[in-house]
């Protein structure tokens, strides 16, 4: 038998760290005011559906002593082999429709045959369907006097309002890390295996508050009946914290080296993503320490953030390696993507925080042309700017994003570029344009494109046909339009 099967809570008194939610329960079965309904909500492992059956046992007891069953009695002993007819457990995982509901129904109008409640256990109930839900209202609205509904969940939010409305509701609590160690700690004396102290600290972290998680993984963990950590760093390739604080402190330095050490990570055939998980952990204690003492954790907030957002990334990147490769260089240059906007025009650059704010202390030639100011924006604005902005200037001499190419004459391209909008052109079309080089010689307004692919964009009959009606609505029937490549 498994180890968390074996050492699941019997009774009120070994249900870890939910002692509010025991209490009350106990104290209700003491004193016979249970109700009809009750919805047990929290993360997975906290206890749920070993307080739905000790809950079971405990209103069905020939011999409770206070509210508490006594496992001894035939129900207490049935419930525990899982015999008892009269508690029925149901994962709505695998009857999500109406039908199941439906059949709980037909069977509630039946009294229980040995218990003095018929008892239904609906594990994971949010996974139930929208007319199973409906179904399932009706009897907890009006339920027979013998028949008491336990509901639990990981997920109550899926729960329908009107469901939890007619329950009493419990939530249970990630157990603390000392009642998980306690609690490994009970078993493993239990089971005669010797374990130290940074294995029980370690399968203690990793079970993040879920008894049955820690209770699984030392069970895994216990060969030969003992628990070492040198075991558990050679088994799972755990990563010890010298090395990990190695590879943040060169990360904070923007040491180069901390490639080389990512490198070798994958030449000596590590789980890099286990490694960076780590890492994301050591850095969040760090961070944490420098709280308390009153330092300052911008650095380490930076390689916290940028690294969780790199962390979600790898689950759709075609190399986790290079995501995590791009995320390292982006530490130690201290990259960020400068967007700027200058007389309507955005410019993307890509230069590193530093180099910007190296650029901004380099003096600036004397000219006599006045500067256009820029302003930071965000990257959501970006489109807006390209596809939907005017010149600032309502007529001047156009200025593209290409600084090398320059209008020879002054046309009005913000009231040109209206007209075309205003006959249906397309976004590409009017983009092409602002990108292109403008001159009207003679009767020929000449639109010259740097690349082939703004240039097809506009070359052919019916562009250039809507290019010259746009002519046309400035006043200009005489000109036509003359493309270059």
């Amino acid at each position: 038998m498994a180890l968390y099967l074996k050492y699941r809570p019997k009774d009120f008194e070994s249900l870890v760290w939910q002692d509010f939610v025991k209490e009350t329960l106990q104290k209700a079965v003491e004193t016979d005011k249970t109700v009809w309904a009750y919805l047990l909500c929290g993360p997975r492992g906290t206890g749920k559906t070993s307080t739905a059956r000790i809950f079971a046992k405990a209103v069905n007891c020939e011999k409770p002593t206070k509210g508490n069953p006594c496992n001894t009695c035939p129900i207490c002993n049935a419930i525990n082999t899982e015999s008892l007819v009269d508690v029925i457990e149901i994962d709505a995982a695998s009857h999500t429709w109406v039908d199941n509901i439906r059949e709980i129904i037909e069977k509630a109008q039946f009294r229980p045959t040995n218990a003095k409640y018929k008892i239904y256990i609906i594990d994971e109930v949010h996974m139930l369907s929208k007319w199973a839900f409906n179904a399932l209202l009706k009897i907890l609205e009006e339920p027979p006097e013998y028949v008491k509904f336990i509901l639990a969940t990981t997920e109550t939010h899926k729960v329908p309002e009107t469901i939890i409305s007619r329950c009493q509701r419990y939530d249970m609590k990630s157990i603390s890390l000392d009642d998980i160690k306690s609690r490994l700690t009970f078993i493993a004396k239990e089971e005669k295996i010797k374990i130290d102290k940074q294995s029980l600290d370690y399968i203690s972290q990793n079970a993040w508050g879920a008894l049955r998680n820690a209770i699984s993984l030392f069970e895994q963990l216990a060969t030969e009946n003992k628990i070492e950590f040198k075991d558990i760093i050679k088994n799972l390739w755990i990563v010890e914290e010298d090395i990990l604080s190695n590879f943040l402190d060169k990360l904070i330095s923007k040491d180069n080296s901390v490639v080389w050490d990512f490198e070798q990570l994958i030449s000596d055939g590590k789980n890099v993503k286990l490694f960076f998980k780590e890492l994301l952990f050591y850095t969040k204690k760090v961070s944490l320490n420098l709280i308390k003492n009153s330092k300052d954790i911008s650095s380490y907030l930076h390689i916290l953030d940028v690294l969780d957002s790199t962390y979600s990334k790898t689950k759709v990147s075609l190399d986790e390696n290079t995501t995590f490769l791009i995320w390292i260089l982006k530490i130690i240059t201290d990259y960020s993507p400068v967007i700027s906007v200058s007389n309507g025009w955005a410019k993307i650059s890509t230069q590193s925080a530093v180099q910007v704010k190296n650029a901004d202390k380099t003096p600036k030639a004397h000219t006599p042309k006045k500067e256009i100011p820029t302003q930071e924006i965000s990257a959501t604005d970006v489109w807006d700017i390209f596809w939907d902005s005017e010149p600032t200037t309502p007529k001047t001499t156009i200025e593209t994003l290409l600084p090398e190419t320059k209008a020879t004459s002054d046309f009005n391209t913000t009231e040109y570029l209206s007209h075309l909008k205003k006959n249906w052109a397309k976004a590409m079309v009017t983009l092409s344009i602002k990108w292109a080089s403008i001159s009207l010689n003679d009767k020929n307004l000449e639109l010259k494109f740097k690349t082939k692919f703004a240039l097809n964009s506009v070359n052919n009959p019916d562009t250039i046909a809507l290019l010259n009606k746009g002519l046309i609505d400035m006043g200009m029937s005489d000109a036509t339009v003359k493309l270059i490549g």
